[in-house]
């Protein structure tokens, strides 16, 4: 059986526009109808525009073993609505 694809799907616009208001939500959210980012968290650490590095070690490491096939990260705004 060929490896599963990991698709990653951010709670926030890919934008700059969408970047700056996400991190506003971050800071400021008490609203739970609107909750923040938990693959932000896990990718970028929160707040932060780049990877960690740790991120990008499990990412290599979950394809080379094959656990995975590929890995796919997408913002909420780059979805097709089909």
């Amino acid at each position: 059986m060929a490896a599963p694809t990991l698709y990653i799907l951010y709670n926030a616009d890919g934008s700059v526009m969408g970047k700056l208001s996400y991190g506003y939500r971050k800071l400021t959210n008490k609203d739970k109808d609107k909750p923040t980012c938990a693959a932000c968290d896990i990718t970028h650490g929160g707040l932060s525009l780049d990877e960690t590095q740790q991120w990008k070690a499990a990412k290599a490491q979950l394809v080379e073993s094959g656990a995975v096939k590929d890995i796919k990260q997408f913002h909420r705004d780059e979805l097709d609505h089909e």
